[in-house]
C-alpha cells in the first residue's frame, strides 16, 4: 500500500490536536520533518479552524510564506501578504435562521464576518451579553477586543456576508440544535468538545469545508489530489482525509475520524505528523529526513507555545 504515497507534492496540516503537542508546541523533530519536506520541493500548508490571526505565528514558525486555509476552510489568505485569494459567505437568510434557531435553545451566535470582502479585521459579532450562555464566556475571553455585541435586529441586518456561524455550550444542548441545522442549507460541523472547554457547533456555507480549501489550493497549484497528503485529528477534518490521496489520522483521534483516513499515525504527543511525513512523504533513507544538529538545538532552544486559541 505505501507504494501508493510515493509522490506527495502537498501536505495539508491541521494545527491544534495534529501539529501541536498538548502543550501547544510544535516538537524538533515535527519542525524537522516539515522542513526536509520543503527542502524536498513539497508545498506543506496548514488547514485549520482557526482564523489567520490564530495561524500567523505558526504558519511564521514554520516558514511558509504561501496560501493558509482558515475558518473551516471558508477562506483561504496569502501568508505573509495576507492577501485573501478565495472566500466563501453564508447565504445572509441561511445566518438569519441560524441566528433564530440558536436563540430558540437560548444559545448566544457567534459570528465571524467578512465585510467588503475584507476578513483581515477578524471581528466577532454576537448579541447583547444578557443572552450570554454558559459554555461562551472562554471563547469570549480569548476574542477579547475584536467581539463586537449588538442588536439582534442589528446583528441580522449586517449579517450580509459571513463565514461562518458558531455556537458554544453543553454538548447536550448542541446535539438538540443539530437537526434544525441539519435541515438548513448549509455545511456543519459539530465538536463534542472543542478548544473552550464546551462542546461547538459550527455552520458555514453549502459545500465548504477544509476538504474544499485543500481542493482550491491543490488545483492553484496543479496537483492531482491523490498527490495530496493530509493530517487531522478531529471531526472537522473527515471530509478532508476522505478526499486526498492520502488521508492521516492521529493516534488520539476520535474512531469516526480514524474511519475517514486511510492511515493512523502516532499522536500528538508522540511525534505523529513527524513520522508520517517521514514514512510516506519522504524516503527513509533519505538524509533529507533528518536536520543539522545544530538545526535541532536551535529549536529545542525556541520551542515555545503556540497555544493560542482560534
Amino acid at each position: 500500500m505505501e507504494d501508493d504515497f510515493k509522490d506527495i507534492k502537498l501536505i495539508a496540516i491541521d494545527i491544534d490536536g495534529t501539529l501541536l503537542t498538548p502543550q501547544g508546541q510544535i516538537t524538533p523533530r515535527t519542525r524537522a520533518a516539515i522542513r526536509a519536506a520543503q527542502r524536498a520541493g513539497i508545498i506543506v500548508t496548514l488547514a485549520t479552524a482557526r482564523r489567520y490571526g490564530g495561524a500567523l505565528a505558526v504558519a511564521e514558525a514554520l516558514g511558509i510564506a504561501l496560501p493558509l486555509i482558515v475558518y473551516d476552510g471558508t477562506l483561504i489568505v496569502s501568508h505573509p501578504s495576507r492577501a485573501i485569494l478565495a472566500s466563501q459567505t453564508l447565504n445572509p437568510e441561511i445566518v438569519r435562521q441560524t441566528i433564530e434557531t440558536f436563540r430558540q435553545y437560548n444559545v448566544q451566535p457567534v459570528l465571524h464576518p467578512c465585510e467588503n470582502g475584507s476578513c483581515i479585521k477578524e471581528e466577532v459579532w454576537t448579541g447583547p451579553a444578557h443572552n450570554d450562555n454558559p459554555g461562551l464566556a472562554l471563547y469570549l475571553e480569548a476574542a477579547g477586543e475584536r467581539v463586537r455585541r449588538m442588536p439582534f435586529a442589528v446583528l441580522n441586518a449586517r449579517a450580509t456576508e459571513t463565514l461562518r456561524v458558531v455556537a458554544f455550550a453543553e454538548q447536550e444542548l448542541l446535539e438538540q440544535i443539530v437537526p434544525s441545522v441539519r435541515g438548513l442549507d448549509c455545511t456543519w460541523n459539530f465538536a463534542p468538545y472543542g478548544s473552550y472547554g464546551s462542546a461547538e457547533l459550527a455552520v458555514l456555507p453549502a459545500g465548504c469545508s477544509k476538504a474544499s480549501g485543500v481542493a482550491a489550493l491543490a488545483a492553484r497549484y496543479q496537483i492531482a489530489l491523490k498527490q495530496v497528503m493530509a493530517l487531522g485529528d478531529s471531526y472537522n477534518d473527515r471530509e478532508m482525509l476522505r478526499m486526498v490521496g492520502l488521508g492521516v489520522a492521529m493516534g488520539q483521534a476520535p474512531e469516526a475520524v480514524k474511519a475517514a483516513a486511510r492511515v493512523i499515525t502516532a499522536t500528538n504527543q508522540e511525534d505523529g505528523v513527524a513520522l508520517a511525513i517521514e514514512r510516506y512523504a519522504l524516503a527513509a533513507s533519505s538524509p533529507e529526513t533528518s536536520a543539522p544538529a545544530s538545526e535541532l538545538l536551535e529549536e529545542a532552544v525556541l520551542l515555545q507555545s503556540f497555544n493560542i486559541l482560534p
